[in-house]
């Protein structure tokens, strides 16, 4: 789902896991690659005129065309796909071409594309509602990632300038990255300890893959191991930032103090959430941003 921006300026989208977030970026940090000094990779030809030519893996836009999808949106008239021969046949008759007046606006084909999407997840789920639901609630119900991006607060930006002292003293963004767990994360059991560890190597392999695609882009990039409190890629310090850290307030979560340990909580989730923060440079127009935000 595209991001929604909250009233303090923070857009948020909800994803249905992490690998989703990084396929949002990883088609950029392929097209940055394609230009740098890596080695050609030879691609075979092909009759695009009988084929079907879906985007490609590596170089996607850039590939080559499918002739019968001409038009912008690949698309293209019932002749590009029968052939002319059919065509002619169909002209000695009555023949109707679409008419731009009666296409669906961009907003319905985003509620149609939003359906479709909460259809999908409710097949996988394999389970039907109990009573009638609108797709977005359905679509929410079943979000497993939230990304929130916001400019970095002006006092815990200060602060992380020591903590990452390879950043350039510019405006950082937060990007933090929630991922709502099925165990109450402010007790302790061993099914709560596994899923906690799978969450933590689920983070740490998704944010090292979108620092890259920063670093790519010609950012400064490094997240916080939930683990140590550290900067991941910078050197070591003697400052840390934990998920219970009370600064995380500053980031819309809130922290609360159980006598016994501290637990983060989340707006919409509780405490059944898992809650990991990368920092970069990149400004909000920057296309990884963009594509972070799902536009």
């Amino acid at each position: 789902m595209k991001g929604v921006l909250s009233s303090r300026g923070r857009l948020v989208s909800y994803l249905s896991g992490v690998q989703v977030l990084v396929g949002r970026v990883s088609s950029v940090r392929t097209f940055s690659a394609a230009g740098s000094d890596e080695p050609h990779v030879n691609m075979s030809t092909h009759n695009t005129a009988l084929n079907t030519v879906w985007p490609d893996d590596i170089i996607g836009p850039f590939g080559p065309q499918d002739r019968r999808f001409q038009l912008p949106g690949n698309s293209g008239f019932d002749f590009h796909l029968t052939g002319l021969t059919e065509q002619q046949k169909k002209m000695k008759g009555h023949m109707t071409l679409p008419d731009v007046l009666t296409a669906p606006s961009a907003p319905d084909r985003h509620l149609s594309i939003l359906t479709q999407m909460t259809s999908d997840l409710c097949d996988i789920d394999g389970s039907a509602p109990s009573q009638p639901v609108t797709p977005a609630d359905q679509y929410f119900d079943q979000s497993r990632v939230e990304c929130m991006i916001q400019n970095c607060p002006e006092l815990l930006k200060r602060e992380f300038l020591s903590m990452f002292p390879e950043a350039p003293s510019t405006d950082m963004m937060a990007v933090t990255v929630t991922q709502r767990t099925k165990h109450d994360m402010s007790s302790w059991s061993p099914e709560v300890e596994d899923e906690r560890e799978a969450m933590l190597h689920t983070f740490i392999d998704g944010a090292q893959q979108i620092c890259l695609a920063l670093q790519d882009g010609g950012f400064w990039a490094d997240f916080i191991d939930p683990s140590s409190g550290l900067a991941f890629f910078g050197p070591y310090t003697n400052l840390t930032f934990f998920e219970t850290d009370e600064r995380y307030a500053q980031l819309g979560f809130r922290v609360e103090d159980l006598g016994c340990c501290r637990v983060i909580r989340h707006a919409l989730w509780g405490t059944n959430v898992f809650v990991g923060t990368i920092f970069t440079n990149a400004p909000p127009t920057s296309d990884i941003i963009r594509k972070l935000q799902g536009s």
